[in-house]
């Protein structure tokens, strides 16, 4: 970077944080032709879900606080806490099943991995970013949260650095300003054994302090042999009206999950084929064991101004212990298609994430030119340490996939370790004017630094940090304009970003510049039959720039890849009928290499689907005198994941799940699930020839009931 370019960044960065800074003190003080003068009503906190509509009214995706979503210029889907009951939506994994262009692929047989738009999905809780994605890593029961909100695309104004391909918020529930009690209680295929209770509201006399509590508890078999998993979570919140205009809010989470013998999928033939077994084949010894115990604590303060702005501030800690020892087929090795053997490999490991994290910014209104502006700005910094020993037990040679007991339960000392620290903060802003009546002009931006280092730790040879990874001031922006044709529709356009730093050295071994996600999007937006069902259209064109290279010299990159993913979504939520709530999402996406030494045009994403398909109606008209019915359909085009076209791939599917359920009185409800109702055979993954070929799951029946008491 040249002096001119170095001076040029500096100078943005004050006029970003110091003229908007400035425009906010002026507007906090009621400086004359700046602030809008606005008188606030008592305001207690609550999660921007609306209530049971299956089309929201606002999200905070993509945004610190609630916007129409007819004004939300991005791909957005809310599923809320009645969907999320209705459905028995109970993990991460179950909810963006639901979600429009989403993908959900077994992992370790706890976790999945989630994706949308050719990359993995982010995470920020409650706004807060994670600056690790949310695949294969426990999350929280879903019974803690008012809703999930998800946004397609890069999100790298408020997220900082992470992938392209979208992000998860969790919106947590919050103290109820009326007593409020339910649970829920059911039983399901395989011996899967649920309950859940929820109770809230005010705790002094004066309703100044309210309070929730959520409990959870699942024992659970699965539809192969062997395997189990305990679960149970508590949760706790306070919300504190300091006074009329602050709000402070504690709470804590605490989750146990107790896998034995999950599967990681069925390896394959050495021949490569697929084993072509029962789906109830396990091929893990029952001694398997995976665990993981999480804590998290987490602190909000929130404060109104009588001018219409508000200044919150949010923190949390939250601490992951990870155990796991096993036995799993040997990679690259694969089955004997005649003696039915294979190797093992062995392990055991023990990590330990700390994370840390928080968010302060300011939001309000701005009178300029004579018209009303929204403006927010604020910081936001994480830091994620993590430690951890492992060892390698020696290879077990000749192991009958059908006898994996065979294999006695390996033991001994820890023989490395490891250690990682993630950072990352940044300075945003946003502002979102408003140029004429139907026109919204939105302009944002980031500067953000991160490094990332490791070192060995003991019982390795401890070593210094080394740093792998490292940026300094990397501007972020985002342009986004919304026309609003009518009340009732928008026409939008916007362009995001997001970076990811490499690794990778050039010819002068300086790290390579960050890849670059960029998207580009065109949508349009409807909220018909008096607001009633939600329609959107959206074309996007995602650009992964800068990746990675190697050069005719060893070890030696230019950053000139590119990968471009391309495609349009078309969605419907909402109540078109009296008694009819719909959720319709298809996606068509086509992703490829555009710049690769040797995968030019080929496909890029390999474990998305070109086409989905979900699904999912229930109906209640008043004739059937509390009985209501639903169903969904969960259909993609073929996938080849780690497996080998024409050989082992997944062919297109479609799912179909059944419900239908009985109101006993007003606060009761008697409900029965059948999942892959017609029982179809497939597979939910395709790996490679020692694991990850993993069956979906038959069908599965669940009966539930759940009351509540108010």
């Amino acid at each position: 970077m040249n002096k001119n370019q170095t001076s040029a960044r500096r100078l943005f960065k004050i006029t970003q944080l110091r003229l908007p800074l400035a425009l906010v003190v002026s507007g906090l003080c009621g400086a004359p032709g700046w602030a809008a003068e606005v008188t606030l009503p008592k305001v207690s906190v609550t999660a921007a879900t609306d209530g049971d509509s299956y089309a929201p009214e606002t999200t905070t995706a993509g945004s610190k606080t609630a916007v129409k979503w007819l004004e939300q210029p991005r791909s957005v889907t809310v599923i809320n806490r009645r969907r999320m009951n209705e459905e028995n939506l109970h993990t991460l994994g179950d909810v963006l099943q639901q979600v429009t262009g989403t993908t959900v692929t077994p992992f370790d047989g706890a976790n999945p991995d989630y994706q949308a738009r050719g990359y993995s999905l982010e995470i920020t809780y409650d706004g807060v970013p994670s600056g690790n994605g949310g695949s294969g890593t426990q999350e929280f029961d879903m019974a803690i949260y008012e809703s999930i909100e998800v946004l397609r695309g890069p999100n790298g104004v408020y997220q900082g650095t992470g992938q392209p391909g979208g992000s998860i918020n969790f919106v947590r529930k919050r103290g109820t300003e009326t007593f409020a009690l339910s649970g829920g209680a059911s039983a399901g295929s395989w011996n899967n054994w649920r309950g859940d209770i929820d109770i809230g509201g005010p705790i002094s006399d004066s309703g100044n302090v309210r309070g929730r509590a959520v409990a959870t508890w699942q024992d659970r078999g699965f539809y192969y042999d062997k395997g189990d998993e305990e679960k149970w979570l508590g949760y706790a919140t306070l919300d504190f009206d300091l006074s009329k205009q602050t709000t402070l809010s504690i709470g804590i989470t605490h989750q146990q999950d107790d896998f034995h013998s999950p599967s990681m999928g069925l390896p394959a033939f050495n021949t490569g084929g697929f084993l072509r077994v029962p789906r109830s084949t396990h091929v893990y010894p029952s001694w398997n064991f995976f665990s993981w115990e999480t804590r998290e604590y987490f602190a909000e303060l929130e404060h109104r101004m009588e001018n219409g702005w508000i200044i919150r501030a949010k923190g949390l800690d939250r601490e992951q212990d990870k155990f796991f020892k096993d036995a799993y087929p040997a990679p690259q090795v694969g089955v004997d298609p005649e003696s039915f053997t294979t190797d093992y490999a062995a392990r055991k490991n023990h990590g330990m994430t700390n994370r840390t994290a928080m968010d302060l910014y300011a939001a309000g209104p701005l009178t300029l030119w004579n018209r009303v502006h929204q403006v927010t700005l604020g910081y936001n910094r994480e830091k994620r340490d993590y430690a951890g020993r492992s060892v390698t037990f020696p290879l077990i040679k000749n192991v009958s996939i059908f006898d994996p007991d065979s294999i006695i339960e390996p033991d001994g000392p820890y023989l490395r370790g490891n250690a990682n620290v993630f950072e990352q903060s940044g300075y945003y802003t946003q502002a979102r004017l408003s140029v004429t009546d139907p026109l919204t002009l939105i302009l944002g931006g980031r500067l953000s630094d991160m490094s990332n280092k490791s070192r060995n730790v003991a019982p390795s040879q401890e070593t210094a940090f080394s740093t792998s990874t490292e940026e300094s001031e990397h501007f972020t922006p985002y342009v986004a304009a919304v026309w609003q044709t009518t009340p009732d529709i928008s026409i939008y356009g916007s362009f995001s970003d997001i970076f990811i730093p490499q690794f990778m050295r050039d010819q002068q071994n300086r790290l390579l510049k960050p890849r670059e996600g960029e998207q580009y999007e065109l949508g349009i937006k409807a909220r018909l039959l008096n607001e009633k069902l939600n329609v959107s259209f959206a074309y996007f064109d995602v650009r992964d720039l800068n990746r990675a290279m190697p050069t005719l010299t060893p070890n030696v990159y230019a950053a000139a890849g590119e990968v471009r993913v391309d495609g349009f979504e078309l969605e419907l939520s909402g109540s078109p009928l009296a008694g009819l709530n719909i959720s319709v999402g298809y996606t068509y996406q086509d992703t490829r290499y555009h710049k690769h030494q040797s995968m030019q045009d080929e496909w890029f994403s390999l474990f998305e689907p070109r086409e989905s398909l979900k699904l999912y109606t229930r109906y209640e008209p008043a004739s059937l005198a509390g009985f209501f019915i639903g169903g969904g359909i969960q259909a993609r085009s073929a996938i080849i994941g780690t497996g080998e076209k024409g050989i082992r791939e997944q062919g297109g599917v479609a799912i179909f799940n059944a419900h239908a359920g009985y109101h006993v009185g007003r606060d009761t409800t008697l409900t029965l699930s059948v999942n892959n109702l017609f029982d179809h055979s497939w597979y939910a993954r395709t790996g490679g020839l020692n694991t990850y070929n993993t069956y979906g799951e038959p069908r599965q029946f669940t009966l539930g009931v759940r009351t509540t008491f108010q």
